[in-house]
């Protein structure tokens, strides 16, 4: 009877190890591998990674991979395939794959240059437009990124809600670019009468030559361009981009991930532009997206209503 009780507690004891090794330690990568949004051109965004992907290789023990995608759904496809392991996807996407229930979880937000993790969704148009505010798109044409994009898809079918406008049924026209800088291009150069993008990019076209304004004031509940080439009719604050890891990696891995992130040097971080330096970056849960998830629902029961 001994021998029966030692050999059960032996394999209750082994049993556990198993569930504790399956748990914290599911999936370890042999190479980290990274997935980039495609927000620029892609070698130009590899070689601005470089240094936060050889910290994490370092921390890590690890070797890494760095790719961009295609589109932002290929992003969370080649995620959900377990082709990549973590991945820098906007609050959106994190949102759309959690409720697709594919297994992610935001690790880690950047601190954008303003000193915050969060930015702003902005609905643009040409300063010398007769348009004021966003329930002045009523009847008007309108460029957007794509319908998963934070800043550039539920952000704006958020502001628009909240106007009182229907962007199913009270725009001439709604137009999906697939970046934001091709949203930006068609306000520019007036194929369409209004944009939304995110306010992470203003600085970047400033500096290419592509966007005049004199200073930028940004807070949670508002964005202007002081004497600038476009004017912003409205805004609603998202949180920031966050960097995503497949669940099935663990949880003892992704702990170690998050602090490896959170040792990276500002020095490093800065060399990050895309959306503007990065000051770091700052641990995130997946509650800190509970009220964008509120706005992608309205998205989507919006979309429904259109079928």
């Amino acid at each position: 009877m001994k021998r029966v009780k030692r050999f059960l507690g032996l394999s209750l004891v082994f049993l556990l190890i198993g569930l504790y090794s399956f748990v914290f330690a599911a999936d370890m990568p042999d190479t980290l591998r990274i997935g980039l949004l495609p927000a620029e051109d892609a070698v130009e965004m590899v070689k601005q990674f470089k240094g936060i992907e050889d910290h994490l290789g370092k921390k890590l023990g690890l070797p890494t991979k760095v790719w961009v995608s295609q589109s932002y759904n290929a992003l969370i496809e080649a995620m959900n395939a377990g082709h990549i392991d973590l991945a820098y996807l906007g609050g959106g996407q994190y949102i759309a794959a959690r409720d697709a229930g594919i297994k992610i979880e935001p690790v880690v937000v950047g601190i954008m240059h303003t000193g915050l993790p969060f930015y702003n969704s902005c609905l643009i148009v040409r300063s010398e437009k007769d348009i004021k505010t966003a329930k002045d798109l009523k009847g008007k044409t309108l460029a957007l990124v794509a319908p998963t994009s934070t800043s550039g898809g539920v952000g704006p079918f958020y502001m628009l809600n909240r106007a009182g406008l229907d962007p199913n049924k009270d725009l001439e026209r709604l137009v999906y670019a697939g970046k934001h800088d091709a949203v930006y291009l068609a306000v520019k150069n007036e194929k369409v009468d209004a944009g939304g993008c995110g306010s992470t990019y203003f600085e970047r076209w400033k500096d290419r030559g592509i966007l005049n304004y004199k200073d930028k004031i940004e807070t949670k509940s508002e964005v202007k361009l002081i004497d600038g080439d476009i004017r912003i009719v409205d805004s609603v604050a998202v949180p920031g981009t966050p960097m995503c890891a497949r669940s099935a990696l663990g949880k003892k891995f992704i702990k170690k991930l998050r602090a490896a992130f959170l040792s990276v040097p500002k020095e490093v971080a800065l060399e990050y532009k895309i959306w503007g330096a990065l000051n770091g970056f700052k641990s995130v849960s997946p509650k800190d997206y509970d009220d964008l998830a509120a706005m992608k629902r309205l998205q989507r029961e919006m979309q429904e209503k259109k079928k």
